[in-house]
């Protein structure tokens, strides 16, 4: 794999890396609780590893189909970094943090509205890392569509 010159078959490492870290937790029934408005969308935690990988599989076939299209190295480079670092932030943050988790000798008093700011910072974070992962696939419509226009011009 040369890294240098093709920085998307990163993409393939990190998807590889994806289905072995859910072998490990395809046993466990663990979820991940996101509370939006008056909603719990409750996931479980393969489901948000099989996502991952799909995605960073699906994002290395395209550079795959298009790479004699693309514009520019650099912005191959920022478009990898970004999605890598989003999809392994967003791993780290459903497995190797857990906000939503208490100890189980400890019962919350859940009768005061101050309750479900730990929720409510969960969620805000999720939506951050989400909003720069789409962000950062802007970069790779940018760089396939100005090497497509790059010969025309």
């Amino acid at each position: 794999m040369r890294i240098k010159s093709r920085p998307y078959n990163l993409f393939l490492l990190a998807g590889i890396i994806f289905v072995v870290s859910s072998l490990f937790t395809i046993n466990q029934n663990k979820t991940v609780d996101i509370h939006l408005h008056d909603t719990y969308y409750i996931i479980g935690r393969t489901h948000i590893l099989w996502l991952l990988t799909f995605l960073a599989f699906f994002v290395w076939a395209l550079y795959i189909l298009t790479n004699r299209f693309l514009l520019s190295k650099a912005l191959t480079w920022a478009h990898v970094i970004i999605t890598l670092l989003t999809l392994l932030l967003l791993e780290t943050f459903f497995f190797g943090f857990n906000f939503t988790d208490h100890p189980t000798r400890r019962y919350l008093d859940y009768s005061n509205w101050n309750s479900f700011d730990v929720y409510a910072q969960y969620s805000k974070t999720i939506v951050i890392i989400v909003i720069a992962l789409v962000l950062g696939q802007v970069v790779f419509v940018v760089n396939f569509i100005g090497g497509l226009f790059k010969g025309r011009a």
